[in-house]
């Protein structure tokens, strides 16, 4: 196959080719993300000018946004007009599966609903403030874990998104920040986290015994190399002199009144 392509300068889009390639979504939903990256933030699109603009039906093109939806490269965020009180919905397109946000507020308690219990009330647990025969000593307090940076917080989230479109690769909370580490040397190789996602995912093997073993493997084997700096050579072009000017005057003059007169060529 030869493939002709042309240069343009305006009105153009640019897409990875991590996204292009990505086989966990359909042809179909492929181009309709494709067209919604080439759309202006706030443009106004619906299911009836998608199907409107192409042969395929508002069943298709609803589909194709559903795929992207579980893909994780669409999400709908339905929003409240404070003036009339009506929902609207706001489609957010992304170029790259997005990751989860942490989460915000305060923890609730977690009730039994059968009985209506908190979770830490077992029953082998005495009520507060209850003795009992033997009192246990204090356990020593235990020496808190140091808290990641924010971007291996955001390494370990593109890992932990993987099981979402491919179930085989889940990996763990821990198991994510253990091989978060990896995630960054690849970003600092000046990879993108759709090359490090499209890295892991193509060509799964049927089963997968060990997500954590296979993704690791992958990041080692895989990882790019970061770019050789280019040495700069300064060259300085150095132009003749009126004294080289003259010495090839004289020597042009000597030959060519050598030739006139049938003298041999003057050394």
């Amino acid at each position: 196959m030869r493939i002709h392509r042309t240069t343009p300068t305006r009105e153009f889009s640019v897409f990875s080719n991590a996204l292009l390639r990505d086989r966990s979504i359909s042809w179909c939903a492929v181009g309709v993300l494709t067209y919604l990256l080439s759309l202006p933030n706030d443009a106004r699109v619906t299911i009836r000018t998608l199907a409107d603009q192409r042969k395929e039906g508002r069943a298709r093109i609803a589909a194709a946004l559903h795929e992207l939806e579980d893909s994780r490269y669409l999400r709908r965020v339905v929003h409240k007009n404070r003036e009339t009180g009506q929902l609207f919905t706001v489609y957010e397109v992304f170029d790259t599966p997005y990751e989860d946000e942490p989460p915000s507020g305060e923890a609730e308690e977690i009730q039994n609903r059968a009985s209506g219990e908190s979770a830490d009330a077992a029953s082998d647990v005495p009520p507060s403030g209850e003795m009992t025969r033997e009192q246990e000593p204090p356990s020593p307090p235990s020496t808190p874990l140091a808290a990641p940076s924010e971007r291996t917080a955001l390494a370990a989230r593109l890992l932990g998104s993987l099981g979402r479109t491919h179930p085989r690769l889940a990996l763990g909370t821990d198991e994510a920040l253990r091989l978060a580490p990896l995630v960054e040397e690849w970003w600092d190789a000046g990879a993108s986290s759709a090359q490090v996602r499209a890295a892991l995912t193509e060509g799964l093997p049927p089963r997968v015994y060990s997500p954590g073993a296979l993704a690791e493997n992958r990041l080692r084997r895989k990882c790019p190399t970061a770019p050789t700096p280019v040495t700069a050579v300064e060259v300085e072009a150095r132009t003749p002199g009126a004294t080289a000017y003259r010495e090839a005057a004289r020597r042009g003059g000597a030959l060519a009144w050598a030739l006139l007169r049938g003298q041999p060529a003057p050394a």
